[in-house]
């Protein structure tokens, strides 16, 4: 199986195959993309009656991906006068994310699946920050960095008030070269 360094450097590979324009309709999609794998973690969260403060940290995620989306397409629009299309590369916050939902019940796994996206999603984003090409677009990029940092450690702290082993997740994490 692909480790995370591994997926981050194919993705990143990919989308710098895109143009800008292409880019920012990637992420677009991507976050909303998100969301709805949030939104199915929290949904199954609920059936298997976890904590309730598991299934709203699910759902807080969900939301601000939403809006995260939101902001995209609104700057997309702004700087192209028209909609964004979707772009023919998968999503990695999703592929990597849906690996959650194989073993829901599995706490340590969903968190450290979860938190590992998140540090994905922030590298890219910054990295993306690095290379825009205008200072709205760079200025978006840093503000979702900084949210992707946000939510994982509002998932690292879920994760320690349930008792998951967050030191074990961020070891491995930590081996990575991800923190």
């Amino acid at each position: 199986m692909e480790d995370l360094e591994d997926t981050l450097k194919r993705f990143r590979d990919m989308l710098l195959s895109l143009s800008e324009r292409g880019i920012l309709a990637y992420w677009t999609f991507g976050e909303y993309e998100e969301a709805r794998i949030y939104w199915k973690l929290a949904k199954k969260a609920e059936e298997l009656r976890l904590p309730p403060g598991l299934v709203s940290t699910f759902r807080k995620l969900a939301k601000e991906s939403e809006e995260h989306g939101d902001g995209l397409r609104r700057l997309y629009v702004k700087t192209y006068g028209e909609e964004p299309e979707g772009v023919d590369i998968p999503y990695i916050e999703v592929a990597s994310l849906a690996r959650a939902l194989e073993d829901p019940s599995n706490l340590e796994f969903v968190f450290r699946v979860a938190m590992e996206t998140e540090l994905v999603a922030k590298k890219l984003y910054e990295h993306l920050s690095s290379i825009a090409g205008n200072r709205e677009a760079r200025e978006l990029y840093e503000f979702l960095a900084n949210i992707e940092w946000v939510h994982y450690q509002r998932l690292r702290g879920e994760a320690g008030l349930m008792g998951v082993n967050v030191e074990r997740i961020e070891e491995e994490i930590k081996k990575k070269g991800f923190l």
